[in-house]
């Protein structure tokens, strides 16, 4: 037996015996650096796509010296995509001369290698910059929300929600209603052109023409696949429930003929669609980078000063207990992008909420119903992940009518539905406060103590804050009134 194939062998756990290596069941055990579904994935079919993380992370904290919204993000990209180019740099020579099919990203220090045999895998294992190899996951969502079938649909002025958490109180004794503010939504994608949309959307310039670039984003080239225009945003369950579409018209949507379905129409939306009714690990990962850099519709020219403010998450998985998007929304928060995100779908169980939106810097947002109960299956806390109190807020997310991609409207409910309410109500705030842009703890701050209290301690907390309504109910108008005036 060579040297080469015994080191390889023993890299990666592999059976050795009368001078011949184990192809059987037991040719891949675990490692310290891969894990165990990318162990069983290379034992099985000996070849694999995954992930290798590696140990380098920029140092943000400088970023908060920096006044504007556009230097941060700029000066962010910087340090991310140097950092990642200095620690990535012996890995991707390997993989060049190795022939391999790579992908590097910089949002996260981690690099996306294709179709790699064994033996590739530990060479790459071995090195000590790696810290580990995940697989490719295909993501499953937690149980979607069902469609509330005969609910009103007509419009009628402002929506019930909108009226509760008091955005139209903001728009009448504030005038604000978002101005010069950005809300991206990663999701299943958005129909841009419905008429509650398309007036609000970053890429529809004030003499009505569009330009998708820096706009609109499909990670994976999705549209085309179910029948719609590459380059054109489309909503991926445009035949079913219309999800990503549905949340955005939440932030901003308002047709201007009475369908006053969004908490913020003054400002602007972007989208970047990371897949259907199932996510792939890649595509979330590259909406997310995305969102930090809007890129042309090919991908090239990316523009960290077009980032976002705000960026409205829908998405979660169960299947998935390793955060490994806690990187990315920890970059995400150093460059001033505030990070909204559903707690799921999964009570009324304690310890419930799905990752990303378990994790410290996700602000995570809980549903409550008509009557400001909390809804039978929003997601409870404490977080698995730390123990962390979870969700950190509440709003409305039961019989929420917004938009439908096929041009009309539709009622749904969960913890989807409640989140664009959160991202909508920092768009007030930041749009009322602009020296507040950016100030992510700030915001979190003003918005707990502008929180309606609502005592339900059957996961644990106390009646101000616990682990089934978090601070307690969102309350857009207090919180605008808070940000105008609090001390930065």
């Amino acid at each position: 037996m060579s040297r080469r194939i015994a080191g390889l062998a023993l890299a990666l756990g592999m059976v050795l015996a009368a001078g011949t290596v184990s192809t059987g069941p037991a040719a891949v055990a675990d490692s310290s650096k891969i894990t165990p579904e990318l162990v069983a994935d290379l034992r099985q079919d000996g070849r694999a796509t995954f992930f290798v993380r590696l140990k380098g992370r920029a140092d943000l904290s400088s970023l908060k010296r920096l006044t504007t919204h556009k230097n941060r993000t700029t000066e962010g990209h910087r340090l991310l995509t140097t950092t990642a180019e200095r620690d990535q740099r012996g890995l991707r020579k390997l993989l060049t001369a190795e022939k391999a099919d790579f992908e590097p990203f910089w949002v996260v220090n981690t690099i996306l290698v294709r179709d790699a045999d064994k033996a590739l895998a530990a060479r790459i294992a071995a090195r000590p910059e790696v810290t580990a190899l995940q697989p490719n996951k295909q993501l499953q969502r937690p149980p979607n929300e069902a469609p509330s079938p005969g609910k009103e649909i007509k419009a009628a002025g402002p929506e019930w929600n909108i009226d509760r958490i008091r955005a139209t109180k903001v728009w009448q004794d504030l005038n604000v209603r978002g101005e010069n503010v950005v809300i991206a939504g990663i999701d299943t994608g958005a129909q841009f052109d419905h008429p509650a949309l398309l007036p609000h959307y970053r890429g529809r310039a004030a003499n009505g023409t569009i330009n998708h670039d820096h706009n609109w984003f499909d990670a994976l080239n999705d549209c085309p696949k179910v029948g719609k225009p590459a380059g054109v945003p489309c909503d991926l369950t445009s035949a079913g429930s219309g999800h990503g579409s549905h949340t955005i018209g939440t932030t901003t949507g308002d047709d201007g003929a009475g369908n006053q379905i969004g908490v913020a129409p003054g400002a602007k939306w972007i989208a970047a669609a990371a897949g259907g009714l199932f996510l792939l690990q890649e595509g979330v990962l590259k909406a997310g980078q995305w969102v930090m850099a809007p890129t042309r519709i090919d991908g090239t020219e990316p523009r960290p000063d077009l980032a976002p403010n705000i960026v409205t998450n829908s998405w979660g998985w169960s299947n998935w207990p390793n955060d490994f998007f806690a990187e990315m929304i920890s970059n995400w928060v150093g460059v001033g992008i505030f990070p909204v995100f559903g707690a799921g779908n999964s009570g009324p169980s304690c310890s419930s909420t799905v990752p990303p939106g378990h994790g410290p810097n996700a602000y995570t947002v809980g549903a409550t119903g008509a009557t400001d109960t909390i809804w039978n299956n929003s997601s409870r806390g404490p977080s698995a992940l730390d123990g962390g109190l979870k969700p950190n807020i509440t709003a409305p997310g039961v019989d929420i009518r917004s938009v439908n991609p096929n041009g009309g409207y539709a009622v749904h409910s969960g913890t989807s539905m409640a989140t664009p309410h959160v991202a909508g109500t920092v768009a007030l705030m930041w749009s009322a406060r602009p020296a507040l842009k950016g100030d992510i703890a700030k915001t979190r701050q003003i918005l707990d103590l502008t929180a309606i209290d609502a005592d339900d301690r059957s996961c644990g907390g106390t009646a101000a804050n616990n682990n089934v309504y978090g601070q307690g109910r969102l309350d857009a108008f207090n919180a605008v009134q808070l940000a105008r005036i609090a001390q930065l």
